[in-house]
């Protein structure tokens, strides 16, 4: 990217930023609801976080001529969405930060944190279904129900990966569910709200390659990121068994002595650090990092190509670099 298109770039995606910004501020403002259940709600999502999702909805309004101001309160809906997930994640997890700041159950108590999942889970459809009507609502509603849906079954899945994540396909099957079909939701509504319904597949297939692209990203960042950047240790996948693509690719390649240790590793929470620096280790010298690399490009490429379908246009050139943005990013 040269430099007068990176500060184009920049300059768009802050004002997207800002729009979103302004509309999540402008709903919390407006929540009657008591105190405890208000501040854990909007702790994370009033944290920061890089919008990716609701800028790729209105991203795609744009390419398709519609009007953004229409598209954000789905692009709203879509990233409360996003956070009731992240904070049902971390609970899970057991995480202690995202974002670089403590996670909402932390600080206000598992019981708190699964409500305030709960209510901006809530939120998401009371959105859609103030702002949108007819088939436009009911759409809408379909793309968020069966991406919300989708989380689910992907999250099971990633919670017994040694039941559910033993090979490549599985592992496209799970980061399709838990993180790739949010992100078609992203893209395909605003193909919806843009009034192009008629263009939904192809959307889809957008959101769905650049989803996966995005994943092996954070599997990446999870190994070999840098912790300032990212807001969380590294190394923590390694200590959660999480199966992630250079994981599972370097699963493959060990035997002997080498994979002793590294299941010995793996899956221990309470492994010591000097430990999990040499799993990630033997994952770099497998090839593991390059492999999710290239993957991670592949679908990239993937998502470049369908865009190159539309006319020229500075929409056109935004969804281009934010792409490449997603697979270069160091957070």
């Amino acid at each position: 990217m040269d430099k007068n298109r990176n500060i184009i770039f920049w300059s768009k995606y802050e004002e997207y930023r800002s729009m979103i910004n302004d509309y999540i501020r402008e709903v919390i403002s407006k929540l009657s609801i008591p105190s405890n259940l208000r501040d854990a709600s909007s702790h994370l999502i009033l944290s920061g976080g890089k919008r990716i999702r609701p800028i790729l909805v209105l991203s795609v309004v744009d390419l398709l001529g519609g009007e953004t101001d229409h598209g954000l309160p789905v692009a709203i809906a879509i990233e409360f969405l996003h956070n009731f997930t992240l904070i049902h994640d971390d609970i899970m997890d057991q995480d202690m930060y995202r974002r670089g700041v403590k996670t909402t159950h932390v600080l206000y108590g598992v019981s708190n944190a699964i409500l305030a999942g709960d209510y901006l889970y809530s939120l998401v459809f009371r959105l859609v279904s103030d702002y949108y009507k007819g088939d436009e609502a009911r759409i809408l509603t379909q793309l968020l129900a069966h991406a919300s849906e989708n989380i689910c079954i992907g999250q099971a899945m990633d919670i017994e990966p040694e039941k559910h994540v033993t090979n490549m396909d599985d592992y496209i099957k799970m980061v399709y569910l838990k993180t790739a079909s949010l992100i078609e939701a992203s893209t395909a509504s605003g193909s919806v709200v843009a009034g192009f319904p008629d263009l939904l597949d192809k959307f889809r297939e957008l959101g769905r390659s650049i989803g996966i692209a995005f994943q092996v990203a954070d599997d990446i960042l999870g190994l070999v990121g840098d912790p300032f950047k990212t807001g969380k240790p590294v190394g923590n996948d390694i200590r959660n068994g999480k199966r992630t693509l250079p994981i599972l690719y370097t699963l493959d390649k060990l035997d002997g002595d080498e994979y002793r240790f590294f299941m010995s590793v793996f899956g221990s929470g309470d492994a010591d650090e000097a430990s999990v620096r040499e799993a990630i280790n033997i994952v770099e010298r497998y090839g593991g990092i390059e492999y999710a690399r290239n993957f991670m490009i592949k679908y990239s490429d993937m998502a470049l190509n369908i865009i190159d379908m539309f006319d020229e246009s500075e929409a056109k050139n935004f969804l281009i670099h934010l792409i490449k943005y997603i697979v270069s990013r160091d957070r």
